[in-house]
């Protein structure tokens, strides 16, 4: 009986990319197609890839039987078609085909850049499969840049997304806001920097008379305004912010002071303190944000040190 000598660190290595590669194959297919996952459910699909991986390792090596099974085309395919199903369940026939159309072609070209890789560092007769597979991870992140951004757009995501949350009077509400630099809106009476936020988001914060005051005002019914001197107890906190946009000009936003904002967990600072506009309708369809945050905001929420700066609303911000 043949005797191996197995190193446990190249097999470590070797399984570890294998299973990188795998990852940022089915995320590199997931946010090409905007197919909704999560990442346990891409590392489980990576998983299963990797687990076929290191049997055909051991059949290789004559450990394990069937390896001219492990190797079939058609148990390849199923293998893969699993990864897909483990890492984007549920999906329609329709996706899964746009899924699995984008997985091969991603996959196939990376592969092949790998192995062509591995003989030309490692020789004919012992190839460098790790550093083939460096270089197959390298692949995808270049496929998938050069074809549709999807590392710049994965930045962008971080970069320009930001968690905020809004106090006032004794509520907290959070979302996500998109860092627009567009948004040059300021409070008319305090010129102060302006947040616009989905109505959705502050239906627990507002009260139900405003609520349908923003609703009435954004279907046109400009006379609803003069209901909001019926708020008594919002009257030192209420706006009315005018603005310009695509296909409308000189509307209204209805406004108010929150106590406090924060940005990315640090109050925003009082001097900076923002008015928050309620915009009636979804600011992004597919639900990604919330809100629109002036860069400025974020800059100054930032710079607070520690976080322990005092954003509650004074009467001079009033």
């Amino acid at each position: 009986m043949p005797e191996y000598t197995l190193y446990v660190d190249v097999w470590l290595l070797r399984l570890g990319c294998n299973f990188i590669f795998e990852y940022l194959l089915l995320w590199a297919t997931a946010t090409i197609t905007h197919t909704p996952t999560k990442p346990s459910r891409l590392s489980l699909g990576s998983l299963v890839g990797t687990f076929h991986y290191l049997l055909y390792l051991l059949a290789g090596l004559g450990l394990m039987p069937f390896y001219g099974l492990l190797r079939f085309l058609p148990l390849v395919i199923l293998v893969s078609l699993a990864m897909i199903f483990v890492a984007f369940y549920p999906v329609t026939w329709k996706l899964l085909l746009s899924v699995a159309g984008h997985f091969y072609a991603i996959g196939f070209v990376a592969a092949g850049v790998g192995m062509a890789s591995a003989y030309v560092f490692g020789g004919p007769t012992s190839p460098q499969f790790a550093v083939g597979t460096v270089v197959s991870i390298l692949a995808i992140l270049l496929i998938a840049e050069v074809g549709w951004g999807v590392v710049h757009e994965t930045i962008a995501n971080r970069v320009y997304r930001v968690p905020v949350e809004i106090l006032c009077d004794g509520i907290q509400v959070h979302t996500t806001a998109l860092v627009d630099t567009g948004n040059h809106l300021k409070d008319p009476l305090n010129r102060q920097s302006v947040i616009i936020v989905d109505k959705s988001v502050l239906t627990n914060l507002l009260p139900s008379e405003l609520t349908k005051i923003i609703i009435d005002l954004g279907e046109g019914k400009l006379a609803a305004i003069d209901q909001l001197g019926e708020i008594r107890a919002w009257q030192t906190r209420l706006r009315l912010i005018p603005f310009s946009s695509i296909g409308k000009n000189n509307g209204l936003l209805i406004g108010f002071r929150p106590d406090e904002v924060r940005i990315g967990g640090n109050p925003v600072p009082g001097h900076a303190q923002p008015t928050i506009a309620v915009h009636p309708y979804s600011l992004d369809p597919d639900g990604e944000y919330m809100a629109l945050v002036p860069p400025i905001l974020v800059e100054s929420a930032l710079a607070v040190e520690g976080g322990e700066t005092n954003a509650k609303t004074t009467s001079a911000d009033i």
